[in-house]
């Protein structure tokens, strides 16, 4: 933890600069609770008051809800966090929560954090709201150029040799390509995409395309990061000895009910599942293999995201609109120089 809060200078920057404008007020958190993301709450402390609470316990690192208790900040279930007055948030966890509790209308503004998110934040009554996940910094910086080295970390968790073996990665937007981007340097790399443009860019850019279940017969590793519910049903087609991860925010990317009348194996973070002659193996029950069993993007990559969070919820405070927008360019821009100057 405390390599990891060494390393983390823009959203310290970040925190100082705008610090006088949160004093008063309460902001909840429910990102996953790992290194980096207990650095940022660290940090927003010294200026207002954080309520954390974990996105997923698979995506929970014991070590850094420690330092936190150690550094005086307390984790507690959602329900006890939800009256404050911003929300970042993750996939809408909090959102969520709050309209079930019909208390949305108390929240004065939303940072989500993923794409994963953002439909149910348009459909909701929220004041306003700044969506992370459409700009650069996260969507291309972190979600392309980070997640896909947290995936190959996970990986290498398993003690497993890469090297030789096919990789299906099942969805090509940003996250996908960067998963294929690293795995291609190791493996034979095969795409699964069912939208004709993104399929398309997988060809131009050098990936063999193909349907799943075509795929799912050649995979020794199948990775999930569409966003989707129940990508995976037909496990009769998965090639025996196969494993298979996820990179997707939610878990039942992988269909548990289809999975019902299999035998399983627990093994740790790995479950055998089988039936008849075919078998395979899940990592992490479906939870976020770069997070789950790696320690997640980079810390540079986290830093900088993190701090793009925090100008982004000065934004949300201080400017007056409404509605969902996607990260001000001016708030990017921020970043960008302020990167730049501290590479």
């Amino acid at each position: 933890m405390e390599w990891v809060y060494e390393r983390m200078r823009l959203v310290k920057i970040a925190c100082k600069e705008v610090g006088d404008d949160l004093h008063g007020l309460k902001v909840a958190i429910a990102f996953p609770l790992e290194f980096k993301t207990a650095v940022l709450i660290r940090e927003l402390s010294n200026y207002c008051d954080v309520l954390v609470t974990p996105f997923s316990d698979g995506t929970t690192k014991d070590e850094a809800v420690r330092w936190l208790k150690e550094n005086g900040i307390d984790v507690y279930d959602v329900k006890r966090v939800l009256n404050a007055d911003y929300y970042l948030d993750c996939a809408a966890t909090l959102v969520k929560n709050a309209a079930d509790r019909e208390i949305l209308d108390n929240v004065r503004g939303v940072i989500e954090l993923t794409r994963s998110g953002v439909e149910y934040l348009k459909s909701s009554n929220i004041r306003k709201a700044i969506v992370v996940d459409d700009s650069i910094v996260k969507g291309v910086g972190e979600n392309t150029y980070g997640t896909g080295i947290g995936l190959l970390d996970g990986l290498l968790r398993l003690n497993i040799n890469p090297i030789g073996k096919t990789a299906v990665i099942v969805g090509f937007g940003r996250v996908g390509r960067g998963c294929a981007q690293v795995l291609r340097n190791f493996c034979r790399v095969i795409v699964v995409e069912i939208d004709p443009i993104k399929a398309m860019k997988a060809i131009y850019m050098g990936y063999e395309v193909m349907n799943l279940d075509e795929a799912l017969e050649l995979a020794d590793i199948i990775v999930t990061c569409t966003g989707r519910r129940k990508v995976i049903s037909d496990f009769e087609h998965v090639k025996n000895g196969c494993i298979v991860c996820n990179m997707g925010a939610f878990r039942d990317e992988i269909d548990f009910e289809a999975l019902k009348d299999w035998n399983v194996k627990d093994m740790g973070f790995i479950k055998k599942f089988w039936k008849n002659d075919k078998f395979f193996y899940l990592v992490a029950e479906g939870e976020a293999i770069n997070l789950a069993l790696g320690n997640g993007t980079p810390i540079e990559i986290m830093d900088r995201t993190f701090a793009t969070v925090v100008y982004a919820l000065n934004y949300l405070i201080t400017k007056d609109f409404s509605g969902v927008i996607p990260l001000p360019r001016e708030v990017e821009e921020k970043i960008a120089r302020l990167s730049l100057k501290h590479k």
